[in-house]
């Protein structure tokens, strides 16, 4: 296949770092070295460069005995059965796999795909006491899960980083920066944060990127040394303001697409608010784990997975490579290798070639009894991938009709999933009038983005706000818009009571650290104390602070001078929304007094309910 045709390609990478060309930009992080850390709900991984020779980006190869899995290692954590921790990655699942062939695994916690509870919906919201589920059904708490995870991530990068240089490098000389799914909410985004302080790494040295806007800084600063797309100009070139362009981030459970805008300032800004749809390639292993429960029966896949769990993930292992493969030109047929431990399963050879031909693929494969591999039409590989192609198709042929990406003609293609020859063929189809982008390594693309996001943090200049953001008032009443039973007597005036007095609008573009200020009038100067009062909803248009769906974030106790009766007292309250909290400063301004207050989306109580 000539990829070039359609697709910008650029040249391959070594193996351990990465030389690009960038404009004659500075590296403005303030200490020796940006380190990302990218989570994905399978795979995870760490990449960093230096200060000094910033545009040198350095990733870890990660080994898994004979299998080498570039870059990134598994997002599986191993605990000991006091909660302790133990083993990451290829370790967590290989001793895992070696604890169940024993029957010693119950008591020990394993996880993998965690990263799932952090899904964006308002009744799943994560907390600090959110738990996840292990392999076996104990829970465990979330928060702390994330921490030993940047825990092993940051000591395993130190202890590398310190084979590499003179002298010896510690924690606070790192910026670190860590990737979550546009998708997130921000709750999610805090629940990061609160990990990485817990695994020993401080607030002011830490930024959260979103995946397509990492992505997008990749594509942005990468030299793309072939580019044959029907418009010649290589994508940093056409980032002129007004220009629109196009995220598909495939990951491994979800495709996520973001659309953003050049804007006048230089930086890049949301244009609809990033939409995810929950299939990826773990659809497509779901499809090919169905395969084989079809082929040879369910019951003998369970025995498999509980008594050869190593055997049992080396399976999914040789199909992640079969699912990159290139189709070749002299043969149309697929190889499996059928693991030894699984036809001892099915006792001999004879009872597996049994099972086979009383499978529905009876007729399109054949099994030899002295073989250890049998064959398939490609055009079952395909099926594998059909549903989870149709569905993310039908997703984005609903999105392009959006009149507001009418004019959209670039479109880049990243994430691990993006690797696959087949989703690839699916995605040209789709957008065959567009310009694509595939990058090379786009499955790292994330990751080398989010190192250079730590170099150059003001590429991105508005996000689309997750929330409504409000404040309690009580104008005067209104009894053509206000209820009657909302109605209070105060003083000598008919007030509305609890009515949410936004700041802020969902869906609203705003910029990174945005601020709010106003004047408000106590309406009771003889009380000591009021309270000033942060909501927040999911509604685009709350009218009351008391109706379903809105939640206060948090409270500040504002207290009152004394003042003459009839002396009246304003109040200025200043609003900071930044990326995982609100910051509040109130001066009381007849005694020019301030109060300071700073809240965080964690706790359980906030947002239960829609």
């Amino acid at each position: 296949m000539d990829q070039g045709d359609q697709f910008n390609l650029s040249d391959s990478d070594s193996d351990a770092e990465e030389v690009i060309e960038f404009d004659n930009k500075t590296s403005v992080c303030e200490r020796q070295i940006v380190a990302a850390i990218d989570f994905g709900t399978i795979y995870s991984s760490y990449a960093y460069s230096f200060k000094f020779d910033w545009t040198t980006i350095i990733t870890q190869s990660w080994h898994d005995n004979e299998y080498l899995m570039d870059y990134k290692t598994p997002t599986s954590l191993l605990l000991k059965p006091d909660g302790s921790f133990f083993k990451f990655g290829f370790e967590a699942e290989n001793e895992y796999a070696r604890l169940s062939e024993d029957d010693n695994h119950k008591d020990h916690y394993f996880f993998r795909r965690f990263m799932l509870i952090l899904k964006s919906k308002l009744t799943e919201r994560v907390h600090r006491k959110t738990v996840c589920i292990d392999e076996t059904g104990k829970e465990f708490n979330a928060l702390q899960i994330f921490t030993y995870c940047i825990q092993y991530l940051k000591d395993c990068m130190l202890e590398r980083m310190n084979i590499q240089v003179t002298g010896e490098i510690k924690v606070s000389d790192i910026d670190f920066v860590i990737t979550v799914p546009a998708i997130w909410d921000d709750t999610a985004k805090m629940l990061m944060i609160a990990a990485a302080q817990m695994a020993g790494i401080q607030k002011e040295q830490l930024k959260i990127a979103l995946e397509s806007e990492a992505a997008s800084i990749y594509c942005q600063y990468m030299h793309l040394k072939w580019d044959r797309g029907p418009n010649k100009a290589g994508f940093k070139d056409k980032l002129t303001t007004g220009f629109k362009y196009m995220v598909i981030d495939l990951g491994n459970n979800t495709a996520d697409i973001s659309v953003y805008e050049r804007a006048p300032d230089g930086g890049l800004k949301q244009v609809i608010v990033p939409s995810e749809i929950s299939w990826g390639e773990t659809n497509v292993d779901d499809a090919f784990l169905q395969f084989f429960c079809d082929l040879i029966g369910k019951e003998s896949m369970d025995t498999f997975k509980e008594e050869c769990m190593e055997d049992y993930l080396d399976l999914f292992k040789n199909f992640g490579f079969l699912k990159r493969s290139v189709p070749s030109a002299t043969s149309d047929s697929i190889k499996i290798r059928i693991p030894a431990p699984l036809s001892e399963i099915l006792d001999d050879k004879e009872v597996m070639a049994k099972a086979i031909e009383s499978s529905k693929y009876k007729d399109i494969i054949p099994f030899k009894k002295r073989a250890d591999i049998f064959k398939f039409p490609y055009s079952e590989l395909e099926n594998f991938f059909k549903e989870t192609c149709d569905n993310i198709k039908s997703h984005l042929d609903g999105l392009l009709k959006k009149p507001e990406l009418a004019d959209v003609e670039t479109v880049l293609l990243v994430g691990g999933f993006s690797e696959c020859y087949i989703i690839q063929e699916m995605i040209k189809k789709e957008m065959k009038d567009k310009h694509l982008i595939l990058p090379q390594d786009p499955g790292l693309a994330v990751l080398k983005g989010a190192v250079y996001f730590g170099h150059v943090p003001n590429a991105f200049t508005t996000h689309i706000s997750n929330y409504s953001y409000g404040v309690q008032n009580w104008p005067d009443f209104d009894p053509s818009k206000h209820p009657e039973e909302k109605k209070i007597r105060v003083g000598n005036q008919d007030r509305c009571r609890d009515v949410f007095m936004k700041f802020v609008t969902k869906g609203d573009k705003i910029k990174p650290g945005h601020r709010t200020y106003y004047i408000l009038k106590v309406i009771k100067p003889d009380e000591d104390i009021i309270q000033c009062s942060i909501y927040l909803s999911r509604k685009p248009d709350p009218k009351f602070i008391d109706e379903k769906g809105v939640s206060c974030v948090g409270s500040l106790q504002i207290k009152l001078p004394k003042v003459d009766k009839g002396t009246s007292i304003d109040i200025e309250e200043k609003i900071f929304i930044k990326d995982t909290e609100v910051e509040v400063i109130v001066t009381e301004l007849h005694k020019f007094r301030e109060f300071k207050a700073t809240f965080d989306l964690l706790s359980p109580d906030i947002l239960k309910e829609e």
